[in-house]
C-alpha cells in the first residue's frame, strides 16, 4: 500500500484518521504495524500535529483493535476450543491453557514485539478465557511501550524511518520464527517424554 496515501489521508482527516488507520489493522490492512505506528510520529514532525494528541490516538487505536480482537476470541474462539477439545488437540490445548494460566501475563506482553505473534495472540488468550483485566493491564503496558518505541523512530528519522524499519522488520520475523520453533520443539521433546 502507498503510504503517500495514508500522510494525504491522516492529513486531511487529522487524528481521527490516526486512530482509524492503527484500528484498521487488525482487519489485515496491508501495512507492516511497526510503519504505522512510526507513521504517526512522522507526521507531527513533517506537519503541525501535536507528539501528544497524535500519540494518544494512535495508542487508542491500537488498544481498542487489540481489545475487540481478544472479545472476538473470548466469544467465538472459546467454542471452537470445546469443539476441538474432543479431538486429538486434546493435550496440545490442555498444556497451551496451563502455559497460560503460569506465564501468560508475560507472553501477552512478549508477543507485542513479534510480528505475526502479535496479531493472533488476543484472538488465542480470549478464546482461552484469560482474565480480561490481568490481559488488559499486561496488553496495554505492553502496547504503550511498542507504541512509544515505533512513534519515537517515526519522530526522531521522519524521512528514513521506512528503511530502518524494514531492517528491523526483518530482524523481528526471525526472531518469531525462532520463538515458535523454540516453542513447537519443546512440546514435540515434552510430548514425546509424555508417552514415555
Amino acid at each position: 500500500m502507498d503510504i503517500s496515501f495514508l500522510i494525504e489521508l491522516i492529513q486531511k482527516h487529522g487524528y481521527i484518521s490516526m486512530f482509524i488507520f492503527n484500528w484498521l489493522l487488525l482487519f489485515g490492512l496491508p501495512v507492516p504495524n511497526e510503519v504505522a505506528a512510526a507513521l504517526s510520529g512522522v507526521l507531527t514532525e513533517i506537519s503541525d500535529f501535536k507528539p501528544t494528541y497524535a500519540f494518544l490516538s494512535a495508542y487508542a487505536g491500537l488498544i481498542t483493535s487489540n481489545t475487540f480482537a481478544y472479545f472476538i476470541g473470548r466469544s467465538l474462539g472459546h467454542r471452537l476450543l470445546m469443539r476441538l477439545s474432543g479431538t486429538r488437540l486434546k493435550q496440545p490445548i490442555s498444556r497451551f491453557s496451563e502455559f497460560l494460566e503460569k506465564r501468560g501475563e508475560w507472553a501477552i506482553a512478549l508477543s507485542f514485539f513479534l510480528p505475526g505473534i502479535r496479531w493472533a495472540m488476543p484472538y488465542v488468550v480470549g478464546a482461552n478465557r484469560f482474565p480480561v483485566m490481568r490481559y488488559m493491564m499486561f496488553a496495554y503496558t505492553a502496547g504503550f511501550v511498542w507504541l512509544l518505541v515505533y512513534f519515537n523512530v517515526g519522530r526522531t528519522f521522519p524521512y528514513a524511518y521506512e528503511t530502518i524499519l524494514e531492517h528491523v522488520q526483518v530482524f523481528l520475523i526471525l526472531l518469531s520464527f525462532v520463538v515458535v520453533m523454540v516453542v513447537l520443539l519443546r512440546y514435540l521433546y515434552l510430548a514425546k517424554f509424555t508417552k514415555k
